[in-house]
């Protein structure tokens, strides 16, 4: 069963195309303003995890306004393939903060050593169908 906090994390984490141009996609999360403030020392990684898709080529996060502009070679993937890893990142997190919760000596280093480890397994899924 999902709980109130995860749904609201993945309700906040649904983003909203704003612009789909072949290379160029831009995506809004409006409701992240309603994100705890928790979780602004984190956004950083958000870069890393999207650089993994193969074909993105670069990833800008405007947290104040809620934007994500993502430069990608169309040849290599879609807007389509994006936006499910995005999708799949959002699980994969949530599925490793269940699964950390109770732990009490995790490095944040490690947790972002889990969570890359995670995510390059699922990949496949997210690259199959262009």
């Amino acid at each position: 069963m999902i709980n109130l906090r995860e749904k609201m994390l993945r309700y906040s984490l649904k983003p909203r195309v704003e612009s789909d141009l072949p290379g160029r996609l831009r995506m809004v999360f409006p409701r992240c303003v309603s994100l705890p403030d928790s979780v602004g020392p984190y956004l950083h990684y958000v870069e890393d995890v999207m650089q993994l898709l193969p074909g993105v080529r670069s990833v800008r996060v405007n947290a104040r306004i809620g934007t994500v502009m993502v430069l990608y070679d169309p040849a290599v993937c879609s807007a389509r393939q994006i936006l499910r890893w995005v999708d799949t990142v959002v699980d994969t997190g949530l599925e490793i903060a269940e699964e950390m919760t109770g732990t009490e000596h995790v490095s944040e280093a490690d947790v972002a050593a889990v969570v890359r480890r995670r995510l390059v397994l699922r990949l496949r899924q997210c690259t199959e169908t262009k």
